[in-house]
């Protein structure tokens, strides 16, 4: 009786789980489009990116929330400017791809300015790279640029306790990279050449990003991290300053691109994260997502992301290449 009242209680709290997040997705686009009406005097606006790049859609700073809200930027004539803030050591090669290619895109409408905080390495660099300018902390971790792929072999452990992996395949590379037997050589150079096709990508999206030679940039892309400071020496950012100098600048950019005043004022402000908007929601005040700053937002948020945002540990030899600092691997 008490476990079926357990399992009871476990349905109810899904399904509750479920409705609430089938509300925020159906209405993410009409609240976006409100919220364009009712500010539409012009503005900038704060975009945080932070942790582990992937595809999941966990938190409002993950990549996928990231990408959707900088190509919803491109359609709200009101933002003249975006500031691009990144806490990332860098993460799938995919996700990376689609948030560099939203910043790209958004970029040619409006400027679109990075500031980097303790890290913005390889993939959260290749983001970075296609924005109009990139200011970094002389401290901050930047490049690592390249791509790594990990995996293990626990054949002589498995011996060790009488345990025989049995594998059943299609082909002679369905389990390419098993971590139940050696790799062998023809597999070896199957993954280093996918590898090296992927960085090749890379060092061309930030070639062209940060206009330099694409063999200067091959020198640099040797996986090894640089401080805030050496990578302003080598024209990796553009700037070294705080997210206040970034602010500054963003404004100068937005007023020269769209030939504003300079007593016109340009108030930034941040993206509402996932839980404000769901509250606005369900609230329905409009003006309530970007305005409120309580303790129970951050929490809920700060949660989400506990909860759903893989790191290093969770990574194993089926995943995909990842653009990611080496250190996330220790």
């Amino acid at each position: 009786m008490q476990l079926n009242r357990i399992i009871a209680l476990v349905l109810v709290a899904v399904c509750f789980v479920a409705a609430i997040f089938g509300i925020q997705r159906q209405s993410e686009e009409a609240f976006n489009l409100r919220q364009a009406l009712d500010r539409s005097s012009d503005r900038l606006e704060l975009v945080s990116l932070d942790g582990v790049i992937t595809g999941v859609r966990a938190s409002s700073s993950g990549a996928m929330a990231v990408r959707n809200r900088l190509l919803d930027l491109k359609k709200i004539d009101s933002v003249k400017g975006v500031l691009l803030s990144i806490n990332s050591p860098g993460g799938t090669v995919g996700a990376s791809k689609e948030v560099y290619e939203a910043v790209k895109q958004l970029q040619q409408i409006k400027p679109v300015v990075v500031s980097m905080l303790d890290q913005g390495t390889s993939g959260g660099y290749y983001i970075a790279s296609a924005a109009t300018k990139i200011y970094a902390n002389a401290g901050t971790l930047t490049g690592s640029i390249g791509v790594i792929l990990n995996g293990f072999n626990v054949r002589e452990l498995l011996n060790r306790v009488g345990i025989e992996p049995q594998t059943i395949k299609t082909g002679p590379y369905k389990d390419i990279f098993s971590s139940f037997r050696q790799l062998g050589e023809p597999e070896r150079q199957l993954l280093q050449d996918l590898l090296q096709n992927t960085y090749q990508e890379f060092i061309t999206d930030v070639s062209k990003g940060r206009n330099m030679d694409l063999e200067t940039v091959r020198k640099l892309a040797d996986g090894r991290i640089y401080t805030g400071r050496q990578a302003k020496e080598n024209k990796l950012v553009d700037e070294i300053g705080t997210l206040d100098d970034a602010i500054a600048d963003l404004r100068k950019l937005a007023r020269a691109k769209f030939n504003l005043p300079d007593i016109k004022e340009l108030p930034i402000e941040r993206s509402p994260n996932s839980v404000e908007r769901l509250l606005d929601q369900l609230l329905n005040k409009a003006d309530l997502s970007l305005n409120l700053a309580s303790p129970l937002s951050k929490n809920l948020d700060s949660l989400v992301q506990r909860f759903f945002q893989p790191n290093s540990a969770g990574l194993s030899s089926n995943d995909p290449p990842v653009l990611l600092m080496p250190s996330w691997f220790n």
